[in-house]
């Protein structure tokens, strides 16, 4: 597969419509499952990357039916790209986090809820909470712990997230700005906070366990969220893709 330059991600393609939501509840259980290699954990004869297709196979179902105020989004029919932006975070997790958020997964749909449409608005409200109070009366309420326990993940986060900017000043040009409200593009601090605040407070936990892991063997989670995506789509790493594009910079 030929490495291409990565291309600017659609900025704010999605605005939520109308998301339909009921409490989820009997999720939030701070059990903590034993961590084994990731190329050997099995979940019921389930291999990691059979876990991670069914996930996604799961969150493109919500996804496809999201409604968009300003009608269908291309995003929404572009299930290659979709694959590879879920995939590329699911393979920095491990197995307990994986098992977690797809049993909230699971229980949104035996509720007939939409976590995708609940991110979506949750990004709406923290972006302009005045604007959309409408809005927040509809969302499944965010309880404090919850709360608490995203703003931890998103405050280590940052760090990773800066170094990241300043070490591949290139490929940070192609993301997502590092925090602020109410600009064009959604900030990574408000996307993540409102992907966060779908996460029963176990799959929280569990996700905050892992950073922690990563972090004590000095890797970043956010740069191997990033790197494989690259990866994906046919770059050797994050120096490769920044390499590729400085050399088109300096030919332009």
């Amino acid at each position: 597969m030929r490495a291409r330059a990565p291309r600017t991600p659609r900025r704010g393609a999605l605005v939520v419509r109308r998301p339909v939501p009921r409490r989820a509840g009997g999720r939030d259980d701070a059990a903590h499952k034993k961590r084994i290699p990731a190329e050997t954990q099995r979940n019921g004869g389930m291999t990691m990357k059979e876990l991670i297709k069914e996930i996604i196979a799961l969150e493109w179902a919500f996804f496809d039916k999201v409604q968009n105020e300003g009608g269908r989004a291309d995003c929404q029919d572009d299930f290659r790209t979709f694959e590879i932006m879920r995939g590329s975070q699911y393979e920095a997790w491990d197995e307990a986090t994986l098992e977690s958020w797809r049993d909230d997964l699971e229980a949104a749909k035996a509720e007939g809820r939409n976590p995708l449409a609940e991110k979506y608005g949750y990004m709406m409200i923290i972006d302009a909470p005045e604007e959309n109070r409408a809005l927040a009366a509809m969302l499944p309420p965010v309880s404090e712990e919850k709360k608490n326990l995203a703003r931890e993940i998103t405050k280590r986060l940052a760090p990773q997230n800066a170094a990241f900017a300043a070490r591949y000043p290139l490929l940070a040009a192609h993301a997502r700005p590092l925090s602020g409200a109410g600009g064009e593009c959604t900030s990574i601090e408000t996307y993540q906070t409102g992907e966060l605040w779908t996460y029963s407070e176990r799959t929280l936990r569990l996700l905050a366990a892992r950073v922690s892991e990563l972090e004590a063997r000095g890797e970043s989670y956010a740069e191997l969220v990033i790197e494989n995506g690259l990866k994906r789509r046919g770059f050797a790493g994050l120096a490769h893709a920044e390499e590729i594009l400085r050399t088109r910079r300096a030919g332009d």
